[in-house]
């Protein structure tokens, strides 16, 4: 509600206060809904003010919106812009007005109109012989998805804005149609904001190179301080943005500290482009980044008005990984500890950085994309203590003895070292139950290394809720001596179960020399199939530009 009680008027994005008299029209090429206003600092801030004053002015002539009333509920639906204005009125250090009039015509409420999303372009050109995989996402609220008699699969992702349906192996030819109650359009939208927080709602605005923020509930894209400069792409896992901060080079002895403008080049719900551009001298660089609705990653389009050099894009902090530049990504070869993997990419061929990123070593142009594999649940560890940072609390040893070391470790400053008795048939430090649901698909991981070179399991065993023993499930590898070696498997709790211990164990009946040293062990959700590294990949490909139309049904 707005203040002193006026009603809200939501205009597409723009927010502004209900005016009184809702002037209609029939008869002609339709049903016309003219509105004016007036916004007003005070009550609202000057930026405020401001903003609803450029959102105005920003609006396209044919440009389908939802319009919501709170006093008028009747007159909700979608609209298309025939005309709109606003009068600036600063009244120096002491009032500023903006004073909008809009012209509409009515094309229905949800109930009457489908919302047809024209996916336009081609599968990007690339270097890797990949079709790449047609997606798409309405916003949250929508329902009645329709793509004819083809239907796509599905998945869900969940932001900082709630659950979002992305559809995946959307039909070529096809412009799926969708329904949604205006009051829901704009939850899961796209948008960018500028300093104080404050949503910008068109394209021809200044935008501070600073304080800026690219969002879609999955993806928070800034631009920090950090590191003397970065690119900080955060993800929502496990209830927060987790960052994940990256640093550009305009060519080999230049790494980009800070840019020299900001601008918008799209400003839709359905996708967002920001353009930032760096003086070169001579020259200059530009780095356009693109965010869609219900997409999991940030693409990036940098490029050199100059000779060509050294392009790069790479983590501040390295992390490991299998160069799999040849299969146009790269991704963490372990989970971070957040859950998460770095993964990025390009469709064109490029060199891996050390750090882990997009290279190209002679270029007046670079594509890529940035994010990570998510573990499904927001990475949300079921066993406690994983990490061993401070002690062994919540783990138990079989057949041997386990203390905590802080050296070697492989994440963090804590690991557990189990010595078997050299009696005991898989000698085990297992943790303590937790809960499963039968049937479900958990995924077990850890850093498992081994004073001798063996075969070493990490079993899960699952429980009945009378705490009876079920079955195990392993996963296996032959350890290197004195070489930490990554699991990671994706196992199924059997029916009945439901309690489990995860339990990094030391085959058959094994000496008091084959010590082991434990880090991150770890059993939560597989990473949802849609956002694996390789379909990531696969859907920045085919990433297709959004043009929404109202359509009756």
């Amino acid at each position: 509600m707005s203040l002193f009680n006026w009603g809200d008027l939501q205009l597409g994005r723009i927010p502004l206060r209900e005016t009184f008299v809702a002037t209609e029209s029939g008869g002609g090429d339709g049903r016309g809904l003219d509105l004016e206003g007036q916004e007003s600092f005070p009550p609202l801030t000057r930026a405020q003010v401001i903003a609803r004053h450029d959102g105005i002015n920003s609006l396209v002539p044919g440009q389908v919106i939802p319009v919501t009333f709170t006093d008028k509920p009747e007159r909700n639906g979608y609209y298309t812009v025939k005309s709109s204005s606003s009068t600036y009125t600063e009244y120096l250090n002491e009032q500023v007005t903006a004073d909008w009039k809009v012209s509409l015509d009515r094309t229905g409420s949800d109930a009457e109109t489908d919302l047809q999303s024209r996916l336009t372009g081609a599968v990007r050109l690339n270097d890797f012989a990949l079709a790449g995989e047609r997606w798409h996402a309405p916003p949250i609220g929508h329902y009645g998805y329709y793509t004819g008699a083809t239907n796509p699969t599905t998945m869900t992702r969940t932001g900082a804005d709630g659950t979002i349906t992305v559809y995946r192996t959307v039909p070529a030819n096809t412009s799926p149609r969708w329904g949604c109650p205006p009051t829901a359009y704009l939850a899961g939208r796209v948008r960018v904001t500028t300093t104080g927080g404050q949503e910008v709602y068109g394209v021809d605005v200044p935008l501070a190179t600073t304080g800026w923020s690219l969002t879609n509930g999955l993806i928070n894209v800034t631009w920090s301080a950090t590191g003397g400069g970065t690119l900080d792409v955060q993800t929502y896992t496990g209830g927060a943005y987790q960052a994940k901060p990256w640093s550009l080079f305009a060519s080999s002895t230049i790494q980009v500290t800070a840019w020299d403008g900001a601008t918008l080049l799209r400003n839709d719900p359905e996708m967002v482009i920001l353009r930032l551009t760096k003086a070169l001298s001579p020259g200059r660089l530009t780095l356009d980044l693109t965010l869609r609705r219900g997409s999991r990653i940030v693409e990036g389009y940098m490029q050199r008005g100059t000779q060509a050099d050294l392009l790069k894009v790479q983590l501040n902090t390295a992390e490991t990984f299998v160069d799999t530049s040849a299969q146009g990504y790269l991704t963490a070869t372990a989970d971070d500890s957040d859950g998460n993997r770095f993964a990025c990419g390009s469709a064109r061929t490029f060199v891996a950085p050390a750090n882990g990123g997009v290279q190209k070593n002679t270029a007046t142009a670079m594509d890529f994309w940035l994010g990570v594999s998510s573990t499904g649940g927001g990475g949300v560890t079921l066993d406690g203590n994983s990490g061993f940072e401070v002690n062994l609390t919540g783990w138990n040893t079989n057949g041997g003895a386990a203390v905590r070391v802080t050296t070697p470790v492989k994440v963090g400053v804590g690991a557990a070292q189990f010595t078997p008795n050299g009696v005991a048939q898989f000698p085990s430090i297992e943790s303590v139950p937790f809960a499963v649901t039968a049937g479900t698909i958990y995924r077990a991981t850890a850093w498992i290394r081994c004073a001798t070179a063996r075969n070493v399991d990490l079993n899960v065993n699952w429980f009945n809720n009378a705490a009876a023993y079920l079955s195990t499930s392993t996963v296996t590898n032959a350890l290197a001596a004195n070489t930490y070696t990554f699991y990671d498997g994706n196992l199924t709790a059997p029916a009945n179960a439901a309690t489990a211990t995860v339990s990094p164990t030391v085959p058959n009946f094994p000496p008091v020399t084959d010590v082991i040293v434990v880090d991150e062990v770890r059993v939560r959700l597989p990473v949802a199939a849609g956002d694996a590294a390789t379909d990531l990949r696969n859907q920045y490909i085919a990433s297709m530009p959004e043009a929404v139309y109202g359509v009756r049904r």
